[in-house]
Order: structure tokens, then C-alpha cells, then sequence
């Protein structure tokens, strides 16, 4: 067999393949004896009948052909396994010469990467701090979370940082639009209520209502689809207004916590504020490097491979959506895009994060970076030992689907792990202090650990909020800020 490798664009290669007359003439022996089986030929038993007689019976061409059958998928393996070719799409083939066979292969491999230059990508290690000004925030955060909600001794308007409770209704001219919220809970200056309806708020008092117009416009971004370009009459009805009472910061204050004294709660926030300044700062220096890989790394996406991803995107939110009861088709009428348009939308997203997979991977084969059975074994002891049921987690982790997404756990972080090594020479991705607490040093002598509330206690609980349903959302708030606000809005 004589080999000819041509590389295309898009990560294509094109071979020619030509069989030697030898082995071409002992496949279509083979040819010849597997079809003579099958024929019947008067006066001969099967597969004893003269090549003469067969080929006349059955014409040449169908003996060629099935040699050339068998023959072609032999040498293609052959000249993919040679050359360490991948195929990820099928092959498309073309003989141009019967006997002895000769034919050209086009077809999508899996990508090489040139990382040419790697070894020289430096990012700079970061240095972070804490200043009294930050543990200040989160100690008031911490304050507020323990707020009692009580009632103003005159009945007043609603200001910055009150609870309300009020009744908020929409109407698309005399029909109501939505259900109404009824009994809602919101505080004013975090809840992300339309400007309108929160200054309409603003201007109650218990027991009193007013009613607006609010005209959303058709390109308006920042609420639902179905807000957008229409006009709506809303109602809304304060019944309570409550302000909330602080304690006051001071030892007392720290040992609700679980802490001893207010200066070793301050401690501990400095602590842990500096652990997640450190956790961000290794995060964006990892980040930067991997985009600096990416910069010097070369490779072709063959297109089979992109539509691949691109089909399990769309097949990822087909079952996500089944989860909750719609589907696909629902989703693509409400974004009003055809699948082929929403794919085309999901391709960029697919490309990139391909792109990246396979610069990593060949990061990881560079630098000869692999997760042993033992690293694997010795990873899930550590974790079972921490775990409190050992025995139960082993179990767990014996299973070969969450022992394979263990291993590719691991594997990843030995790649970011040796990258950060790389890049910063040694140094690590955060120097100093920061990098003590990352590594999970001993506190500072004269320091206890905090409750564990301490750290996760978020800037504002309220133990009075009703949740109201999602219609809140597009109803009476905007759906700028995260969701964790949106959530406290309804």
C-alpha cells in the first residue's frame, strides 16, 4: 500500500491511498470465494465452481467491486492508524482506479495543536488585602441580617432600608394583566421594583393606595418579553410598613455569633474575606493565562466536530427544559428563532469552548500531566476519611461514571495547577499573606474560628419576606441585578 497525506484547511486531511497489485489480487480471490458460496452454478456444489463460470454468472464487476469494498476499509484503518489520525466526521471517498484499487479519502480529523512558545507565557503573581472599611460592610452586613422588624410609632411613609407589605395589581385596560401580588413583601432600596411603582410606594402610608400608568418601551432590555411595548395600569395598596432595629456592635453582639468578642468576629471576617479576595485574585490570574495559551496556541476546528458540540448544547437544554415541564419548541416560539437560527446563535459559545478544551488537553500532553490510579485512590480516601461516612462514600465513588468525573476533576486541577506553576515561575498565583490563608494555613496566634455563620450570613435576612410568585418578576420589578436580588424582590 502507497500512502499520500495532504492536510486541508479546517483540520481536513485528503489521502491516496493505492492498494499493491499483490494484496489487490488476493482480496478479489477472497471476492471470488465469498461470492461463489452464493452462487448457484449447474453441476457444481457451492464454491466449487471454475472464477470462469462465477464470472460469467454474476459479471466481473460485482467481484471487483466487492474487493474493492473489503479493500478500502482495510487500508483507510490502516492509513488512519498509521498517520494517528482521528476521523470525526464520515468519510467522503472517490475511486479513481479499479485494478489495482486506487482511491482518495477527504475527511474531518481531530485537531492538532501547536503550542509553539508556551514554555514562555508569564502572568504576574497578585497581592491582595483587607481594609477595615470591608469588614466594616460585612460586619453590618451581619448586623442587618438581625434586624427586628417593627412597626414606627406614628404611622409614616416608607424610606430607604423599611419593609413594606402591599398589594400590587396590573391591568392591560380593564382586564388585569396578571395575577395580582397580594401581600408582598419588599425593602425599599434592595428590592428591584420599577422606579415607578417604588416611588409610588414611597408616597403611602398604611392603609392608603394610588394608581399610574407605566409604559414599557419595545426595546426595553431590562424587563420581560411581554412587557415590552405595551401600557399597563397598575394599583398598588401599602397595608404595613415596618423599619428595622439594629443591635448594637459589641462583644454581645460577636458572641451571638459564636464568636467570643467583637475583636476576634473581626478577625475572623478579615480571614475570610482575605481567602475570598485570594480565591478570586488565583482566578483571574488562571484565567489570564489560559488566555494567554489560547493567544499562542494554533488550531483548526473541523466543522463535524463544532456541530457536534453545538447538537449536544441544544440537546442539553431540550432535557432541561422537560425537567420543568416545557420544551424546546415552547422556548423557540417564545425567543421567536428557528432551531437552525438558535444554533447559530450557540455556535460562537461551542467554538470557543472546544478551542479551549483542546489547547488544555495538549497543555496537559506537553507537560506529560495524568491521573494515576493512585492519585485517583488516594483522592477519594482523602475525601471519604473527610466525609464522616467513609464506607458510604467509597461506595459512591466505586461507581464508574462518578469515578471517570472524579478522575477528570483531578486531571483539571493538575493542568491549572502546573499552568500557574508555569507561568509565574514558581511563585504562585497570590504572594503574601493571601497565599498563606489560600493554602489553608493556621490563623494568626490570638485567634479562634468563628461560627460558621460568621462567614456564609448574608447582608440582609428577612425572616418575615413572603416569597411572592415569579409573576413579581415581570410584573412589579426589572430584571437588572443578579437573581439573588430578584428572588428578594418577589
Amino acid at each position: 500500500m502507497k500512502i499520500t497525506v495532504e492536510h486541508l484547511p479546517q483540520s481536513t486531511v485528503r489521502l491516496d491511498i493505492a492498494a499493491d497489485p499483490e494484496e489487490f489480487d488476493a482480496a478479489l480471490e477472497r471476492a471470488f470465494r465469498r461470492i461463489s458460496q452464493q452462487v448457484q452454478v449447474p453441476g457444481f456444489r457451492p464454491g466449487r465452481a471454475p472464477r470462469a463460470l462465477v464470472e460469467r454468472r454474476v459479471g466481473r464487476e460485482l467481484i471487483v467491486a466487492e474487493a474493492q469494498r473489503e479493500l478500502m476499509d482495510r487500508l483507510y484503518r490502516e492509513a488512519l492508524q498509521q498517520h494517528r489520525l482521528t476521523p470525526v466526521a464520515e468519510p467522503e471517498v472517490e475511486i479513481y482506479q479499479d485494478e489495482p484499487l486506487a482511491f482518495r479519502v477527504e475527511v474531518q480529523v481531530y485537531p492538532q495543536v501547536d503550542l509553539d512558545g508556551y514554555r514562555d507565557i508569564r502572568v504576574e503573581p497578585r497581592e491582595v488585602e483587607v481594609t477595615e472599611e470591608e469588614i466594616d460592610q460585612v460586619i453590618e452586613g451581619l448586623r442587618r441580617s438581625r434586624a427586628v422588624w417593627k412597626t414606627p410609632d406614628e404611622p409614616r411613609q416608607p424610606r430607604d432600608g423599611d419593609q413594606v407589605i402591599v398589594d400590587i395589581e396590573a391591568y392591560e385596560g380593564e382586564q388585569p394583566f396578571q395575577e395580582p401580588l397580594r401581600q408582598a413583601t419588599f425593602v425599599l432600596g434592595e428590592s428591584n421594583l420599577f422606579a415607578e411603582i417604588d416611588q409610588a410606594i414611597r408616597s403611602l402610608r398604611p392603609g392608603e393606595s394610588a394608581e399610574f400608568d407605566i409604559a414599557f418601551a419595545e426595546e426595553d432590555e431590562r424587563v420581560s418579553p411581554e412587557l415590552r411595548g405595551k401600557t399597563l395600569h397598575y394599583r398598588v395598596t401599602v397595608h404595613e410598613v415596618k423599619e428595622a432595629e439594629l443591635p448594637e456592635v459589641n462583644d454581645e453582639f460577636a458572641q451571638s455569633l459564636g464568636v467570643a468578642t467583637l475583636s476576634e468576629l473581626r478577625d475572623r471576617v478579615r480571614r475570610d474575606l482575605l481567602r475570598e479576595k485570594a480565591q478570586a485574585a488565583r482566578a483571574e490570574v488562571l484565567e489570564q493565562a489560559v488566555q494567554r495559551l489560547l493567544e499562542v496556541a494554533t488550531v483548526e476546528l473541523p466543522p463535524a466536530l463544532v456541530e457536534r458540540q453545538v447538537a449536544a448544547d441544544v440537546e442539553r437544554l431540550r432535557e432541561q427544559l422537560r425537567q420543568r415541564g416545557s420544551s424546546l419548541e415552547e422556548y423557540l416560539r417564545f425567543q421567536g428563532k428557528t432551531l437552525e437560527e438558535f444554533k447559530e446563535e450557540l455556535r460562537p459559545q461551542a467554538e470557543a469552548r472546544l478551542r479551549r478544551y483542546l489547547v488544555l488537553e495538549a497543555f496537559a500532553e506537553a507537560e506529560g500531566i495524568a491521573v494515576s490510579e493512585e492519585e485517583l485512590v488516594a483522592e477519594i480516601e482523602r475525601l471519604a476519611l473527610a466525609s464522616g461516612s467513609p464506607e458510604q462514600f467509597r461506595a459512591f465513588y466505586s461507581v464508574p461514571s462518578v469515578r471517570s468525573y472524579l478522575a477528570d476533576e483531578l486531571h483539571e486541577r493538575k493542568v491549572s495547577e502546573r499552568l500557574l506553576e508555569l507561568v509565574t515561575e514558581g511563585r504562585g498565583a497570590v504572594i503574601g499573606e493571601a497565599a498563606r490563608v489560600l493554602a489553608g494555613a493556621e490563623p494568626a496566634e490570638g485567634t479562634e474560628p468563628a461560627a460558621e455563620e460568621a462567614v456564609t450570613a448574608p447582608e440582609v435576612v428577612d425572616g418575615e419576606t413572603t416569597p411572592a410568585s415569579e409573576s413579581a418578576e415581570s410584573l412589579a420589578a426589572t430584571e437588572t441585578g443578579s437573581r439573588a436580588d430578584d428572588d428578594q424582590a418577589s
